[in-house]
């Protein structure tokens, strides 16, 4: 018989408030500061005869006691709102001071159990345990903060319960339980020591990863527009826009590829990296649909390479929260085939030189005058008889694009007014949410009509089995 109090809510640190809201906080005390560092400058350019008296003093010390006083005992009421639970059947998380929100996610509709850890909480040996269903980023739910132990032992007991929900659990039971075994995803912290499975993609070189983001075209366009103050007589304030666009893409380049590794184990792909972010994320192979092979003009003389993928559930790039879709944020170009041949049945020869059944025609040049020699497409079937499909696009930036027939969503034809004057038109594939995109380029309108034909009738998963990719937890107001 099961107690009564097993399955009563478990409390988050009572730091949590606080690190929730750190960066406001930040904000609100430098403002604070600066006018009060302001005041005392002026106060001793007056001279000292102009000085604070004892009872301002303690004024200003009494309203600032009173703050603290009143801020400490919101965020305590606040946080004595916070809770989660597992019970039999889901993961549930209580928030809320003024509505009560809860939100709850069955365990067979858990994807990944991540432990992230953010830049203050580590500060405090505190980490958060996201669990990502499979509705995307909205459907996720964020158990923080805890101590790293117990996010450690959290996400180990999560990863236990979805392996006793079955097969129809998004992760299988072998997955769930390797996953469980590894005390904190097969990577540690202090430095990237495999436990269980050696390195798929070795550490990433600091000096790498800030060449890399050096080199990206946005970091040059970022370095030039900040120079305009200085050598032109644009202000600031017109080039302040742009820097705070591109500013946050750089960081990102960064923050994703410090310290990165990648292991494989089994079905499930473990990732570790973050500078100021530190984050532990499991991707299982079967929930990739699409990959981008891809180089940067400037990263070209270097021979480094990146890979992104669209993983099911995760949704768009621009949405952080899920993790990333950069499992190879730079490498070689060995390093990146290495990747795709582990997380797909492609071979080396289907990565290195594919076998392309249709390219852009010579009169592709009028609407894409640079890259028309290299947009290609390729349908070629795999070692395990699956078919997959290959784009090919880009000169300066070189791209190439992966996917399982069966995993294309819909199917576009696209004609614009100058295509249509050259005879010309574009096959585009829809796919779930993510960084890869794929379209079939500039093709003779007879070869694209062919390619609508062709995959038109591609064998398609299972409805079940397409269902448990987008269905989501659940989410209650009160």
């Amino acid at each position: 018989m099961t107690s009564p109090n097993a399955f009563a809510y478990r409390r988050v640190h009572r730091l949590t408030p606080f690190l929730r809201a750190w960066a406001f906080a930040a904000a609100l005390a430098t403002l604070l500061v600066f006018n009060f560092t302001t005041t005392l400058l002026k106060g001793i350019e007056r001279g000292a005869g102009e000085s604070w008296s004892a009872g301002e003093i303690a004024q200003v010390a009494g309203v600032v006691v009173a703050v603290i006083v009143l801020a400490f005992a919101l965020s305590q009421l606040w946080w004595s709102r916070i809770g989660f639970r597992l019970s039999e059947d889901e993961v549930e998380m209580r928030s809320g001071l003024i509505s009560t929100k809860v939100r709850a996610t069955r365990y067979n509709r858990i994807q990944a159990v991540d432990v992230i850890e953010p830049f203050a909480p580590r500060l405090f040996g505190l980490a958060a345990v996201r669990v990502e269903a499979a509705g995307g980023s909205d459907s996720a739910i964020e158990i923080g903060y805890v101590p790293r132990a117990e996010a450690d032992e959290l996400r180990r007991e999560l990863l236990h319960r979805i392996a006793a929900e079955g097969p129809d659990a998004e992760m299988t039971p072998a997955e769930a339980e390797k996953a469980a075994a590894e005390p904190d995803g097969a990577i540690s912290e202090i430095g990237p020591t495999t436990l269980a499975a050696p390195a798929l993609i070795p550490p990433i070189p600091v000096a790498r990863s800030l060449a890399g983001a050096a080199l990206r075209l946005s970091t040059v366009f970022t370095v030039a527009m900040s120079l305009l103050p200085v050598l032109t007589e644009v202000t600031f304030a017109v080039v302040f826009p742009v820097l705070v666009g591109f500013i946050p893409q750089i960081w990102n380049q960064i923050d994703q590829s410090w310290r990165y590794t990648a292991t494989l184990d089994g079905e499930v792909m473990n990732l570790s990296y973050g500078l100021a972010n530190r984050r532990r994320q499991a991707v299982p192979l079967d929930r990739i649909h699409a990959v981008r092979l891809y180089q940067p003009m400037l990263w070209r003389p270097f021979g480094w390479w990146a890979v992104s993928v669209n993983i099911a559930g995760y949704g768009s790039e621009t949405n952080k929260k899920s993790g990333t879709s950069r499992l190879l944020p730079i490498g070689s170009r060995e390093q990146a085939v290495d990747l795709i041949t582990a997380l797909s049945p492609l071979t080396p020869e289907h990565v290195t030189a594919p076998t392309w059944d249709i390219r852009s025609p010579k009169r592709a040049r009028v609407p894409s005058p640079i890259d028309a020699s290299r947009q290609a497409l390729s349908l070629r079937p795999a070692p395990d008889a699956s078919v997959w499909a290959t784009t090919s696009h880009g000169l300066l930036s070189r791209q190439f694009e992966f996917i399982d027939v069966s995993h294309i969503q819909e199917i576009t034809y696209r004609q614009g007014p100058v295509q249509s004057m050259m005879n010309l038109a574009h096959v585009r594939f829809d796919l779930v949410p993510g960084p890869v995109k794929m379209t079939a380029r500039d093709l003779d309108t007879a070869d694209a009509w062919a390619v609508v034909a062709e995959l038109s009738a591609r064998e398609l998963p299972a409805f079940a089995e397409q269902e448990t990719q987008f269905s989501t937890g659940s989410t209650f107001n009160a």
